[in-house]
């Protein structure tokens, strides 16, 4: 039976020297072909980067000069507003003084033209106008007529008489109007006083009349005293 003998190859120093120097070469050009294809493809993606910055710059350069005129346009928005609103409250102001000074006219014709010598307190004009569900606005006028005409002063007490739950209930102004304090309300005229108000009628509550009483301070009993039926205006 034949035996097998390894295979030996004999080299050179200058032939093994060679192989060596080829690797290197070999792996040096791996190297530099990665390298280089690196290089660029990291080049182009820092372009790529450079121009979406710019652009994102340049965005957002156009926002910010739209957001500070968006700010002056809300500013100037604003301040057109309140010289509107200004506007409408002196408007209404002004018609509330117009409507005030027609009555005024109104009364002053009356007492001119009234030519009875009667002297006293007396309550005109009374109105009631339904706003919304149980809240009525009312509006009355106190005159006086006098033989000495000055100011002086007049004490007044209204109340509101009606039922609620089947029995009679008596309601004092300054218990259902926000604006009155305290009864007796008192007044100063020479002529005559323009009157208005807002009342909240309670929940169940049905109003039937209403009384006014009308007095001197220093005389104690009242120069004027009258139950008026709950009327509401349409």
């Amino acid at each position: 039976m034949s035996q097998r003998h390894p295979l030996i190859i004999h080299y050179k120093t200058s032939q093994l020297l060679c192989f060596i120097v080829g690797v290197v070469f070999l792996l040096a050009s791996v190297l530099s072909a990665g390298f280089f294809y690196g290089d660029k493809t990291y080049s182009d993606d820092q372009e790529y980067i450079d121009e979406l910055q710019a652009t994102l710059d340049q965005f957002s350069e156009k926002v910010t000069v739209s957001q500070q005129a968006l700010v002056a346009m809300q500013l100037t928005a604003q301040v057109d507003a309140a010289a509107l609103e200004q506007t409408r409250l002196q408007l209404v102001d002004m018609q509330k003084q117009v409507y005030r000074r027609d009555q005024e006219l109104k009364l002053y014709r009356e007492m001119l033209q009234d030519s009875s010598q009667s002297t006293g307190l007396s309550v005109s004009d009374l109105r009631i106008e339904k706003v919304v569900e149980r809240l009525y606005q009312y509006h009355w006028v106190v005159q006086q007529k006098t033989h000495e005409a000055k100011k002086m002063q007049v004490n007044a007490k209204i109340w509101i008489i009606g039922t609620q739950d089947g029995k009679e209930k008596i309601l004092p102004l300054n218990e259902i109007d926000a604006e009155i304090d305290d009864l007796p309300i008192q007044l100063k005229l020479k002529y005559f006083s323009i009157n208005r108000g807002l009342v909240e009628l309670p929940q169940g509550f049905t109003p039937e009349f209403l009384r006014v009483s009308l007095r001197y301070p220093w005389i104690e009993k009242p120069q004027f005293d009258k139950k008026f039926v709950w009327q509401v205006q349409e």
